[in-house]
């Protein structure tokens, strides 16, 4: 080959060296059991597709100009099964998205030979026909999948734990069940004669996560009559495994006419096992092929801190009593929720 068959051959070598590594993150995925994704098969067998196909055209094998337009196809399509996925911010999916994306910027070096002819158009088309494909196909609906046992259990298991709060299950009005649209529900309003706080425990669980994205406190309680005072999303020690989780914390003042109690709360999203805090992102996991194996479920926690009205601490101090009740009320609620009510979806038999 000589000088300038090599410089051709830079590009789709470049090209079919990125989708070795889509592919191998493909396989990294199923080995760890990706639940966030469409189909790490798919994916796989995209990269191969593309690797074959660059690598013959790096080779002088495949001269044709449709044999290029052909491998703009199986690049496309690992950008947009990447792209979605990559909102977990995991490093598998945001690993692959990048290996995707570079190897895209590789095929507009590929594509540069087809010059004006009548295939750069069709390769074009092909593109634009496969991105119009990915944004208007929907994916198959997950499996639903039940909790383990009724999460009106968990009030039972979660008194057990802390034996100085007492407390019910309020049933809400059916109005208001019907635009919850949960499946299941615990609503727990605890009390505690040591202490000056009450406590508001609110679980939602939807046995399949496609369901609608329940409301948000940052919506329900201002549309309630609190002024929103303070949000932010913070890691917090995961108390059922390593490494830590996402939380909400917020902090609203009541309106006016309302009881003076100020609360503050703590909440986030579960998605087939994934935590996450942003609407949006929850959104896309659970309707955009972030789905599990054996299905999915989309479940929502939240655990509110009302202050008696002569609290003048900041509360959002992370030493503070009401800051420090919630996070013990995490430490109780999260391990209870996976190992004894979400199901398990790496299991041989599924949920």
């Amino acid at each position: 080959m000589d000088e300038k068959g090599r410089h051709l051959a830079r590009w789709p070598m470049a090209a079919a060296a990125l989708m070795a590594v889509c592919g191998a993150l493909a396989v990294a995925a199923m080995m760890r059991g990706d639940r966030f994704a469409l189909s790490p098969w798919m994916d796989l067998g995209a990269a191969v597709v593309g690797l074959i196909l660059f690598g013959a055209i790096a080779a002088g094998l495949a001269r044709s100009p449709w044999a290029v337009a052909a491998a703009g196809v199986p690049v496309m399509y690992l950008v947009l099964a990447a792209a979605p996925l990559s909102v977990s911010a995991e490093v598998i999916p945001v690993a692959r998205l990048l290996a995707a994306l570079a190897a895209a910027g590789a095929y507009l070096g590929v594509a540069r030979r087809l010059g004006r002819i009548p295939q750069y158009g069709l390769c074009c088309g092909v593109l634009g026909v496969t991105a119009v494909f990915f944004l208007v196909w929907e994916p198959p609906p997950p499996k639903p999948v039940p909790t383990a046992q009724p999460l009106v259990g968990l009030r039972g298991d979660l008194l057990a734990k802390l034996p100085d709060w007492r407390g019910d299950h309020e049933v809400l009005p059916e109005a208001i069940e019907d635009v919850l649209g949960a499946d299941e529900y615990l609503n727990l309003r605890l009390r505690s004669k040591d202490s000056p706080y009450e406590v508001q425990v609110f679980v939602t669980y939807n046995a399949n996560a496609m369901s609608n994205i329940p409301h948000v406190p940052w919506v329900c309680m201002t549309q309630a009559g609190y002024r929103l005072v303070e949000k932010e999303d913070t890691d917090l020690p995961r108390p059922a495994g390593a490494g830590e989780m996402k939380v909400n914390v917020i902090l609203f003042e009541p309106g006016e006419g309302m009881p003076p109690q100020r609360a503050l709360m703590f909440q986030y999203f579960n998605v087939g096992g994934h935590y996450a805090t942003d609407r949006q992102v929850t959104r896309v996991l659970a309707t955009s092929g972030a789905i599990g194996r054996r299905g999915s479920f989309l479940s929502q926690t939240q655990v509110a801190i009302y202050m008696p009205a002569m609290y003048a601490g900041d509360p959002m101090d992370r030493s503070s009593e009401p800051y420090q009740l919630g996070v013990r009320f995490l430490n109780a609620i999260v391990p209870l929720l996976e190992q004894d009510y979400y199901p398990d979806l790496t299991g041989t038999e599924g949920g």
